[in-house]
């Protein structure tokens, strides 16, 4: 019976004071349908509305709506100070100005005191300054100067508007100017050119990308590809088509004329082929000297014929006889080079003995051959020296 008793005086205790609770407004129970002066939990006045857990506790969890307006979620009680209104810090020794609402900043002792609003800011030492707004800044020490910049990485540094990087140690001065890599700590990889995108991994850009153009290991391009050193192909696959020339500015450009390969004088087989065409020259100074080959070109037979060019090697030029039957139709000599392409076909109009002067082709091992109504009837090697 005492026990009832009891729990009857707690039951009322508890009616009395949840009546008094709704009666004075300080909480509803049943959901606010309009926010009113006696409608809310908070403050009346300007002092923080604090949120606890293990309130008991030396250091216990906190969160502060704070005077101005700012929502604070401490990592280290009270060392957050935030002056604007509508902004979210977390953490621990952030420090807000007045102008920078409306921002999101978590981490260790950034400091937007001189920034402007809406700027996410996630790290440690990040700085935002001269009121700059609308900025993103994550890592660790970098600093936002102008209004709609990005910094992710550590040690960036941004001067002008629409301007970022991503990396260790980096700069960017110039008006929408990015750069990408990393500096070598004292020194920052720094791109000061506007509308651009720089590239590198030392103090020194790698590469630029400005106004449709890529520069490597230059600032200024001059072309849609510009390069400053070397550059190596490997593993190109096989083809025809046409060859490349290099201007005496390092333009690259497609030939307009035939190009032939040069002579090289380390190539071994360019050497055999001289080697044969001398013993050819050899044996057929042996044979006139024994009178076994007439002079004068004629031929005993009816048959066409096309003989060894003179001098052979030509320098620069060089002449092909040839002898044609007088039933012939058609008739033509072909020039190839060692690749098998055409340079260059001459036709034929004389009968009898004739000649024609091969001329203006670089130097190389090339073969020719003689053609004679649609067949082709002989094929000699020479060669050409520059």
């Amino acid at each position: 019976m005492k026990k009832s008793l009891f729990n009857a005086k707690n039951l009322i205790a508890a009616a009395l004071l949840l009546s008094t609770g709704i009666i004075n407004a300080q909480w509803q129970i049943t959901g606010n349908p309009g926010t009113t002066s006696a409608n809310y939990a908070g403050t009346t006045g300007a002092t923080p509305f604090y949120l606890r857990t293990n309130g008991a506790a030396a250091v216990p969890g906190q969160a502060i709506l704070n005077e101005f307006g700012t929502f604070i979620v401490d990592a280290d009680n009270n060392t957050n100070i935030a002056k604007p209104k509508g902004s979210i810090v977390v953490g621990i020794g952030n420090v807000l100005g007045a102008n920078a609402g409306s921002s999101l900043v978590s981490g260790w002792t950034n400091n937007l005191s001189a920034s402007g609003g809406a700027n996410f800011v996630a790290g440690q030492d990040n700085v935002v300054l001269n009121n700059a707004g609308k900025s993103v800044a994550l890592g660790w020490k970098n600093i936002i100067r102008n209004a709609n910049q990005f910094a992710i990485g550590v040690g960036i540094d941004l001067t002008n508007f629409y301007s970022g990087g991503f990396g260790v140690d980096l700069a960017a001065t110039g008006d929408r100017s990015f750069v990408i890599g990393s500096g070598t700590g004292g020194v920052k990889l720094t791109n000061s050119i506007p509308r651009s995108i720089m590239f590198g991994m030392s103090p020194t850009s790698t590469m630029l990308i400005v106004d449709q153009s890529v520069g490597v290991r230059t600032n200024a391009p001059t072309a849609n590809f510009h390069t400053v050193g070397t550059v190596r192909h490997q593993g190109l696959p096989t083809g025809s088509g046409r060859a490349l020339v290099v201007d005496n500015d390092g333009n690259v450009m497609v030939a307009t004329s035939t190009i032939t390969r040069q002579a090289d004088q380390n190539d071994p087989n360019l050497q055999n082929q001289i080697d044969e065409l001398k013993n050819e020259i050899k044996e057929l100074k042996e044979l006139l000297k024994q009178n076994k080959m007439s002079v004068d070109m004629g031929s005993v037979s009816n048959e066409p014929k096309l003989y060894q060019n003179a001098p052979n090697p030509g320098k620069g030029e060089t002449v092909i006889k040839y002898y044609l039957p007088n039933n012939f139709r058609t008739a033509s000599i072909g020039v190839y080079n060692i690749s098998g392409q055409l340079i260059k076909t001459i036709d034929l109009k004389e009968k009898g003995n004739g000649s024609i002067n091969i001329s203006g082709i670089q130097g190389g091992s090339y073969v020719y051959n003689l053609t004679v109504d649609g067949k082709g009837i002989d094929t000699k090697k020479m060669l050409i020296r520059d």
